[in-house]
């Protein structure tokens, strides 16, 4: 084993962070209050214009990179490198990744192209776990606690109109994450899987369709760093839409499907 990263005395809670899809959103927003908390922050994203206002806005306190997660070995080797930096230049290493990037591509099973079905794949699961088990070699490899963090959606529950492929890859993310937990259990390495409903960003700012009981990002990512801070494996709101489908996920399937049908038809 290598160092173990170590968390100075009356320190932040997390030393040095890693986060995608920096550039907006929940990301853009939890950079900033990680660093207002003296976290070390690398932001990654594609937008290589908003990454740098982000971290002109926070001088000193942000690391960039520009990045596609879609390219899982660009990925890996960020995470990697970064580590590696950190620990040379300051002593410790990542105590925190979080995979925030995502892309929702709705379309409708008729008209969808398979692009874009491969696109939120790319991004949305393999990106993510390409990033997070990334994080998680850097930890076992210095022997050293930490938390990893993939955001996935309550849209991974099941089937929803017009939201196939984004729906499968954040359950396909959801899955594995709560393999991993199982996987790490006792380890010192915590998994954290955020699964939020709507939210106000730029994502759903163009939805066509309402976002019931959709939640202003400040409040999603108070709610996000509780969970982070305290390891809670599974951070899920709002609660109100939580319940909704968690009633319907234990009603008999047909139910579920009935369901559906009618948003479909009304949307």
């Amino acid at each position: 084993m290598g160092n173990r990263t170590t968390r100075p005395k009356n320190g932040p809670r997390f030393v040095a962070a890693y986060v995608t899809g920096a550039s907006s959103g929940i990301g853009a927003e939890l950079v900033r209050r990680l660093v207002a908390r003296g976290t070390r922050v690398v932001a990654v994203a594609r937008r290589s214009e908003r990454l740098a206002a982000l971290a002109a806005a926070l001088p000193g306190s942000v690391a960039i990179e520009v990045l596609d997660v879609a390219d899982t070995d660009a990925v890996r080797a960020s995470v990697a490198a970064w580590d590696a930096r950190f620990l040379a230049e300051h002593g410790v290493g990542l105590d925190l990744v979080v995979a925030n990037a995502g892309v929702g591509l709705g379309e409708h099973a008729r008209d969808v192209a398979f692009e874009n079905l491969e696109r939120s794949l790319q991004v949305n699961t393999l990106g993510a776990m390409a990033t997070l088990h990334a994080g998680l070699r850097c930890f076992l490899e210095r022997g050293a606690s930490g938390t990893l963090c993939g955001v996935s959606s309550l849209a991974g529950t099941g089937g929803f109109p017009s939201s196939g492929s984004y729906a499968a890859s954040k359950a396909a993310l959801s899955t594995w994450l709560e393999t991993l937990q199982a996987d790490l259990a006792g380890s010192g390495v915590s998994v954290v899987d955020v699964r939020p409903g709507y939210v106000h960003t730029e994502m759903t700012a163009d939805a066509g369709h309402a976002l019931p009981f959709a939640w202003p990002v400040e409040r999603a990512v108070t709610r996000i760093l509780a969970g982070l801070d305290r390891g809670t494996p599974r951070v899920v709101f709002p609660w109100q839409l939580r319940l909704i489908l968690g009633a319907l996920e234990r009603a008999p399937r047909s139910v579920w499907r009935a369901t559906m049908r009618v948003i479909a038809r009304r949307s």
